[in-house]
């Protein structure tokens, strides 16, 4: 704030001795009459200081207005009017020139034509209100009598104006920076000026005739301050022309008049005109140069930014003349085409950038519109090929725009590499229709395909076909080796079966490690259609069949393929794939690693599957499963427990065995929770019978199902169960079959102990019917092992039967395991196992298999059990 304060008040000090000491200069070369001054530069140098500075420094301007009234009439009371009067009316009229330009949007810099013509009638109509109120001061003061008004009117006027179109410019643009310039170059513009000076001076000293003096002066002068205004700006031109001004009136011969009548007989108006035209035409000049520099500068500057819009474009920018000559390639074009600018430049477009193929057409398209002023790709985005300077083709978007340069049309293009983005769209694509491990069709693409073999067979009467493969135990080589070695075992089975088709036909992958084949094109004979079909199903199979060297393993895979033959679009694709499915799992039915055709029985067979799918789901919600209890006896016929057994009590079927529905609750995952159900049920049955006489020792054996067992919380589930029934762990027997254990033997050996510790004991059910060895038997916590039924069937007629049982009995006993015989059902096969050794029995000849609720009564009937 201090520092702002001084600024003013140094402000104020300066213009009041500034325009103290400009109106002293007045003195020193008067034009005298009635000691008036022929130019008022005082009058320049107050309204620059309120243009420049703000009206707020009017004080200034009074005061320094005082001052030299005090010094021209004295300090007289008397003079009151002179010294306070005609300041104040002065003042005023500084303020309003000075108003009338701020308001007429003025621009100090006097860069532009219409800031001139503006100068001169603010600074017209302003000095003219200062003359008008100065002279009525000065009449009323009796110091200008009424015959001298309007002369000294016109006088006093054109001095103020002829002042402050001298001062205005100079001090209205001066800067230290041009004060700086001045001076470096100062021995230059000091030479120059004493020249003109001289020159001036002898003109006005030698030339007595005023005619003569004013024409050599325009002849000589005027080019040279026409000169200073191209090189120096306003402030340098105000300057020369102020300096030479300054000369001119300092060499006019002065002479003292008392009245203005003589006026016309002084070189009067002829120098107020030479002062006015130098500083008009030297400001017009330096505006008019100023104009051009900022056209110029505007050029230059658009032609900048043009150009670097062009080299930092990032589409290639290239244009050819009316010939077909490269005459602008831009940076991006560089990169894109692999020239340099220089390279190409006045060469041929059609010969350089133009693939061959594209050359004539190219060649009639410019001709064209060279004739006609017309062409159908102006102004239109084509997709085409270019050529790069390594004679590569690549793909391009261009845009053809046209202009004339100097009568001379031009054509430009603006090229854009297309080559990533075909590529980015290849890879869309490919994500969208084709798998992204094998890089087979997925199953978006194989509905397209399949619909356009249907459409094929329509039209040409021909056969079709639809393979579906499903890799056999697939699921074991992921879950034993990783989805790393799975992985590549398909990727390997999909080049295999790209093998085995025509270029033509369609392999895809509908996920995991089902396959599908589209034949198209096959015979007009149905049989014929079925040999070709069988011969590539056969030849997919064998390729399938070939060893594997998946990593450092080597593995051995079959498949399960499903055909279904089509003929014209009587059946949908989705009716297709759903039929090859079912063959496929017909295939899989009938021993895997072979293949079957598709049979409307089949279909049948699978809806019917899953409509008892739906159908068992329902029945454990509403309790429609039931337990049965067959009864184990020993050698005297003397019941030690039961096996527990699964009916289904359909509302529509009636009564069904499990062979009719276990398989479809293993197939669908439900065995699970029907598993829990059975075994907390048999749970809680050991319970009830728990403390009854005779019953209280009955064992229960329940059958466990694959799923069941390899559950994680397996050992949880049983123990849970044994906890919230309260059943002795003793009495419960989990029966199992080899494939359950030999699976994976150590997590069902690590299983089997943790329940053996609870107390439940197991039981290998089937046993003989897999690959029964010692070197797992020895390794279970068995406490039984069970004859299969099948052995026992046949046992007194054959053989084979026969010493397979002994073998199984003394196997057993060796390793301390007792053995029970399922599935006997007359006395002859009763009497033959009990001389063989066993001791343990169940089946028909004993008991059917009963209700729980109805087992009890049936051990108090036959009362021999107990």
């Amino acid at each position: 704030m201090a520092a702002a304060k001084g600024r003013v008040l140094l402000r104020f000090i300066i213009l009041i001795l500034g325009y103290c000491a400009i109106g002293m200069l007045g003195k020193v070369l008067p034009f005298s009459i009635l000691e008036a001054n022929l130019v008022w530069l005082p009058a320049g140098v107050a309204v620059a200081a309120l243009l420049r500075w703000g009206i707020h420094y009017w004080p200034a301007v009074l005061v320094a207005e005082v001052v030299l009234a005090v010094m021209a009439y004295g300090p007289a009371p008397a003079n009151w009017i002179l010294l306070f009067i005609l300041p104040v009316a002065n003042t005023v009229a500084y303020l309003i020139t000075a108003w009338m330009l701020r308001l007429s949007a003025f621009h100090h810099m006097l860069d532009r034509i219409r800031d001139i013509p503006m100068m001169v009638c603010g600074v017209v109509l302003g000095m003219l209100a200062s003359a008008v109120a100065s002279l009525a001061v000065l009449h009323y003061a009796q110091v200008v009598e009424s015959d001298d008004l309007l002369p000294s009117l016109l006088f006093a006027w054109v001095a103020n104006v002829i002042g402050v179109l001298l001062l205005l410019p100079l001090l209205l643009n001066i800067s230290w920076s041009d004060l700086r310039s001045f001076w470096q170059r100062r021995r230059k513009y000091t030479l120059l000026a004493v020249l003109v000076v001289a020159m001036e001076w002898g003109i006005f000293h030698f030339v007595h005739d005023y005619a003569d003096q004013y024409m050599l002066l325009a002849f000589l002068v005027l080019p040279f301050v026409v000169l200073i205004s191209m090189r120096m700006g306003v402030a340098g031109t105000s300057l020369v022309v102020l300096v030479l001004s300054m000369v001119a009136m300092a060499a006019i011969q002065v002479e003292t008049h008392t009245r203005l009548e003589g006026l016309e007989h002084q070189p009067v108006w002829a120098l107020w005109v030479l002062m006015s035209t130098l500083s008009i035409v030297g400001l017009l000049i330096t505006a008019l140069q100023s104009s051009r520099e900022l056209t110029e500068k505007a050029l230059r500057n658009s032609e900048t930014r043009f150009r670097a819009v062009i080299e930092n474009a990032q589409d290639g920018i290239v244009s050819i003349d009316e010939q077909g000559r490269l005459v602008e390639f831009n940076q991006a074009a560089e990169n894109m085409f692999g020239y340099r600018r220089d390279e190409v430049l006045g060469k041929m477009l059609v010969e350089t950038l133009i693939p061959p193929a594209l050359r004539e057409a190219h060649k009639q398209g410019h001709q064209r519109y060279l004739h006609t002023g017309q062409s159908k790709m102006l102004d239109r985005r084509l997709e085409l090929s270019a050529l790069r300077a390594d004679g590569t083709e690549f793909p391009v978007e261009l845009t053809i725009t046209s202009l004339k340069e100097q009568g001379v049309p031009l054509l430009t293009g603006f090229f854009r590499d297309l080559t990533e983005r075909r590529k980015v769209e290849t890879e869309i694509r490919n994500l969208a229709f084709y798998d992204a491990l094998t890089s087979l069709p997925n199953r978006r693409l194989l509905m397209d395909r399949l619909q356009q073999a249907i459409v094929a067979s329509v039209r040409h009467g021909n056969h079709g076909a639809v393979l579906f493969i499903d890799l056999d135990d697939f699921k074991a080589l992921n879950d034993s080796r990783g989805h790393d070695t799975g992985d590549l075992l398909l990727i390997e089975v999909a080049r295999r079966l790209r093998q085995c088709v025509r270029n033509e036909d369609t392999v895809a992958r509908l996920g995991g490690d089902e396959f599908v084949i589209v034949l198209e094109d096959l015979s007009l004979s149905l049989e014929q259609a079925i040999a070709q079909t069988r011969q590539v199903a056969q030849k997919v199979l064998d390729a399938i069949n070939h060893p594997y060297q998946l990593g450092e393993i080597e593995h051995h895979n079959s498949s399960s393929i499903g055909i279904v033959l089509f003929n014209g679009n009587f059946v949908s694709m989705e009716e297709l794939l759903k039929r090859s499915d079912t063959a496929m799992y017909e295939a899989k039915a009938g021993g895997r690693n072979t293949l079957r055709f598709f049979d409307p029985a089949m279909q049948a067979a699978l809806e019917k599957r899953v409509d008892m799918e739906l159908q068992l789901r329902l029945a454990i919600v509403q309790e429609q499963l039931r337990l049965f209890c067959q009864v184990q006896v020993d050698a005297e016929r003397k019941a030690f427990g039961a096996e527990v057994l699964l009916r289904w009590q359909h509302p529509e079927h009636g009564l069904l065995s499990p062979k009719e529905f276990v398989g479809i609750a293993e197939d669908s995952g439900l065995i699970v929770s029907i598993g829990h159900w059975v075994l907390y049920n048999a749970c809680l049955q050991l319970k009830a019978w728990e403390g009854k006489p005779g019953f209280g020792e009955l064992q229960l054996a329940v059958n466990v199902s694959a799923r069941q067992f390899r559950h994680s919380d397996f050992v949880d589930e049983v123990s849970n169960i044994l906890q919230s029934t309260g059943a002795d762990p003793s009495l419960l027997k989990l029966e199992l079959t080899e494939s359950v254990v030999l699976d994976n033997l150590a997590d069902a050996v690590a299983k089997m102990n943790a329940l053996r510790e609870l107390g439940v004991r197991f039981s290998m059910d089937d046993f003989g019917t897999g690959y029964s060895s010692l070197a797992y038997l020895k390794r279970l916590p068995l406490t039984q092992v069970k004859i299969d039924r099948s052995f026992v069937y046949d046992i007194a007629e054959d053989a084979s039967d026969a010493a397979i049982v002994q073998a199984i009995l003394a196997m057993s006993n060796t390793l301390g395991l007792n053995v029970i015989a399922e599935g006997v059902e007359t006395e002859a096969q009763f009497d033959l196992l009990q001389s063989y050794g066993c001791r343990f029995f169940q089946g028909y000849l004993f008991s059917k298999p009963v209700l729980v609720q109805d087992f009890e009564q049936l051990l108090q009937d036959k009362g021999f059990f107990l």
